[in-house]
């Protein structure tokens, strides 16, 4: 079981599964239904665009 009221749907996002493990074992106790974690993937998005600026080496 878990909590889902407005409240506490989400309570953190983690760069790995231990993390939220730990996190999750630690808030625990405050959630009397318990609390849950899953992973999704995260993709992202490379745009340049017209505010683009580069540093490095001079391209010759």
């Amino acid at each position: 079981m878990h909590d889902e009221s407005p409240h506490n749907t989400v309570l953190g996002v983690f760069a790995t599964e231990p993390e939220a493990s730990q996190f999750a074992d630690e808030v625990e106790a405050q959630f009397p239904q318990g609390v849950i974690y899953t992973s999704f993937r995260v993709g992202y998005r490379y745009d340049r665009g017209p505010g683009h600026v580069e540093f490095g080496p001079a391209r010759g």
